[in-house]
C-alpha cells in the first residue's frame, strides 16, 4: 500500500492538551485544599469570603472529570487509529492508496476529520474508526454504546463520504468519471461485541476491514494512475479549505 498523507498529529496533541488540563486541575485543586482545609500550615483565613472559595472548588474538580475524558477519548482515538493503518498497511498490496486523517470544513463551516481514505482499483472508501470497547448495538437507526454518544458513527461515516466524493469532483482532476465513495464504520477494538442491524452503511470489526475493501466491485477500474491523482486532488481541498478557514 502507497500512503499519501501519514497519520496526523491533531489527536495527538489534543490528548497531550486535555492531559495537561487534567494536571492543572489537579494542580489548582490542591491549592484550594491547602489553603483552605483546616490545621493544615496553608491553611489561609478568608472571612466572608471562606464559603465562596471552598464552593469554587468545584470548578476544578469538574475540570479534572472533563479532560480526563477528553484524554481517555482523544488516546482511544489515537490507538484505533494506528490499529486501522498498520492493519491496512500490512494486508492491501501496491495497487492501494492511502490518505489519514483528513481535516476538512463541512457545509456548516465546522472542521470534521475523516480517519481513512483508501482508494483501490475497485473503489474509493472512506473509513471511520471507532475503538468502543464492550457491547455495541445498532437497530431501526439508532446506536447504543455504554457510554454518551455524541454522533452517529454511521452519520459520520457517511459525511465524511459526501465530502471526498465532492472533493474528488472539485478537483477538477477528471471532468466526466463518476466515484460512489463507499463509507465504512470500522470498530477497531477486539474487545468490541456487535450487534448490528440492517445498518445505513457498512459496520465492521477491524479483522474484517480488508476483506470488505478488496471484495467490494462496484463495476469500477480505476488505475494507479487515477487513484494517486484522486489523493492528490483530495489533498489539494484539504489545503484550499484550511487555508479559507483561517
Amino acid at each position: 500500500m502507497k500512503i499519501l498523507k501519514p497519520s496526523g498529529k491533531h489527536l495527538a496533541r489534543q490528548t497531550q492538551k486535555s492531559l495537561l488540563m487534567v494536571v492543572l486541575c489537579i494542580a489548582a485543586t490542591s491549592i484550594f485544599l491547602l489553603i483552605s482545609f483546616p490545621k493544615l500550615p496553608t491553611r489561609i483565613d478568608l472571612g466572608d469570603y471562606e464559603v465562596p472559595f471552598v464552593l469554587a472548588m468545584v470548578f476544578p474538580l469538574a475540570g479534572i472529570w472533563h479532560y480526563w475524558k477528553r484524554y481517555r477519548d482523544s488516546k482511544m482515538g489515537v490507538e484505533g487509529e494506528n490499529m486501522v493503518t498498520q492493519v491496512l498497511k500490512s494486508r492491501l498490496n501496491d495497487d492501494y492508496y492511502l490518505v489519514n486523517d483528513v481535516l476538512y470544513i463541512n457545509d456548516r463551516n465546522k472542521k470534521e476529520n475523516i480517519d481513512h481514505v483508501v482508494l483501490g482499483p475497485k473503489g474509493v472508501f472512506a473509513i471511520e474508526t471507532k475503538h468502543y470497547r464492550g457491547r455495541v448495538t445498532y437497530k431501526s437507526g439508532f446506536w447504543r454504546v455504554p457510554f454518551p454518544l455524541k454522533r452517529s458513527p454511521s452519520s459520520q461515516a457517511k459525511g465524511n463520504a459526501f465530502w471526498v466524493n465532492k472533493a474528488i469532483k472539485a478537483s477538477g482532476v477528471f471532468e466526466t468519471l463518476k466515484v460512489w465513495v463507499k463509507p465504512i464504520v470500522v470498530f477497531s477494538n477486539p474487545d468490541v461485541k456487535l450487534e448490528i442491524v440492517d445498518p445505513e452503511v457498512e459496520v465492521v470489526t477491524l479483522d474484517k476491514l480488508v476483506n470488505s475493501i478488496t471484495s467490494y466491485d462496484n463495476g469500477y477500474s480505476f488505475s494507479p494512475e487515477q487513484l494517486k491523482l484522486m489523493g492528490e486532488g483530495i489533498l489539494k481541498q484539504v489545503s484550499q479549505a484550511t487555508k479559507e478557514s483561517r
